[in-house]
């Protein structure tokens, strides 16, 4: 009796698909975002840790068009310039970046001077 109870658990568990039997995927960290952006050139929006997966910037506040781009704290950049405007307040910064990697954010303004704040969200 017992080798059929065993039996009978060994097929109910190979029935089951893979995906269902996989460790639970981390979900990615979404915080608020604030940064005031100074002067014409790149300054640091922040040093963040990833939780594994995409990087992706939302503001809702934006004054003037601002350029931004992610890239690691010792090495080369994880994507490509993006610019912020009314019309499009949203980008992907980076893909599949690795958990545990350090990245800094970047932001400068497309023309002029900064002093302004910029708000929204950002998930890493």
């Amino acid at each position: 009796m017992k080798m059929i109870g065993t039996t009978l658990g060994v097929l109910a568990l190979a029935a089951v698909p893979v995906a269902a039997q996989a460790a639970p995927v981390q979900a990615q960290t979404t915080q608020p975002y604030q940064h005031l952006v100074v002067g014409k050139n790149w300054g640091s929006g922040g040093t963040y840790v990833s939780t594994g997966g995409d990087i992706k910037l939302n503001l809702t506040t934006l004054e003037k068009n601002t350029k931004v781009f992610v890239e690691r704290c010792e090495g080369a950049d994880l994507g490509d310039v993006q610019t912020f405007t009314k019309k499009k307040p949203s980008h992907t910064l980076a893909t599949g970046v690795e958990k545990g990697e350090c990245f800094i954010v970047l932001l400068a303004p497309v023309t002029g001077d900064g002093g302004y704040i910029v708000k929204g969200t950002l998930s890493y």
